[in-house]
């Protein structure tokens, strides 16, 4: 017998269920430190009119699975070896 999983958005504000790709998720940071994420709906978020306040934060890093797909293609990354003479050491820089 297998699992479904559901997931279900309602708004933290009004409680009223939000289709799925229409949730906006807002964290904040308390003083304290400590963290408090919200669930609203579009409707919510444009009643708080917060639209074009602060600063818009690119997302950053690797997208997961990224590294995956370059060892499995065989290549690797940019890295140049130095090359050695032919006794094994490494070559004088050129003066």
């Amino acid at each position: 017998m297998g699992t479904k999983t559901i997931t279900k958005y309602v708004s933290d504000m009004d409680e009223q269920e939000i289709a799925a790709g229409q949730a906006y998720q807002l964290t904040i940071r308390h003083p304290d430190g400590s963290t408090q994420q919200l669930d609203i709906s579009a409707q919510n978020y444009k009643g708080l009119k917060l639209e074009g306040l602060g600063k818009m934060v690119k997302k950053r890093g690797r997208k997961p699975g990224s590294g995956i797909a370059k060892v499995a293609s065989g290549t690797t990354g940019t890295r140049r070896r130095r090359s050695r003479s032919a006794n094994g050491d490494a070559k004088p820089a050129a003066s």
